[in-house]
């Protein structure tokens, strides 16, 4: 399932939950004013770029690549808000036990993900672990109340008797398609899925150039993030 950007400013107008206002290039230049580099000064140098890319190993892009790919799929399932819904089906039958199992499923991808970005120099991921961040903060009530817990560091950590035993209104206000909760994270899930695989590849493959054309293609979309 694909989350489009319509689609999330439409789920952000229904839940009153405002979608991060943080853009790429603010970000960038809030980096820059603490003394780190920005992604464009970083990346303008060819022989500090090739450095960078080739630092960064094989084991470790995969491992992100993968979480966050589960972290997308698994959010994106529970999102879904058609008649072959998670949520559709749970009502039909009063059976929740698809949604508990992919919530659970989508909170161990959450953390993998979060942990690999945190280990991760890129400042496109951390841009991106502070938007994941910031959703999982703003929903800390409702993944609470279905035995979901935040914790300090940004984990998640899963009360599975809890979570076994929540009603499907509650289950519904943490991950819902009415939240916009999981869409958020899915759409940023796939994002960070593909700059994983942009990043690994670039390692690989040595490229003489490649950091001017990595920017090139992130920074078409810098100014519209969200669209």
């Amino acid at each position: 399932m694909r989350i489009t950007n319509q689609m999330m400013a439409r789920a952000s107008a229904k839940s009153g939950i405002p979608l991060q206002q943080t853009s790429m290039l603010n970000y960038l230049q809030n980096m820059n004013k603490t003394g780190s580099q920005t992604l464009l000064s970083s990346l303008g140098n060819t022989t500090q770029t090739n450095s960078l890319l080739r630092s960064i190993s094989k084991k470790n892009s995969l491992q992100l690549e993968s979480s966050a790919e589960s972290l997308s799929d698994y959010a994106a399932k529970l999102a879904g808000n058609g008649d072959d819904s998670l949520f559709a089906k749970a009502e039909q039958s009063g059976d929740t036990s698809e949604i508990i199992a992919t919530a659970e499923r989508m909170a161990e991808s959450y953390n993998k993900t979060i942990k690999s970005l945190k280990n991760s120099d890129s400042t496109l991921n951390k841009f991106y672990l502070q938007e994941l961040s910031g959703y999982t903060a703003g929903q800390s009530d409702a993944l609470k109340a279905v035995g979901i817990t935040r914790n300090k560091d940004g984990s998640l950590s899963i009360q599975k008797d809890t979570l076994k035993s929540a009603d499907l209104d509650s289950l519904k206000k943490a991950f819902g398609s009415e939240s916009g909760f999981a869409e958020k994270v899915s759409y940023v899930g796939s994002r960070v899925a593909q700059n994983a695989a942009a990043l690994g590849s670039a390692a690989l493959n040595g490229y003489s150039n490649t950091g001017r054309e990595l920017y090139n293609s992130f920074a078409r979309s810098m100014y519209d993030f969200w669209g």
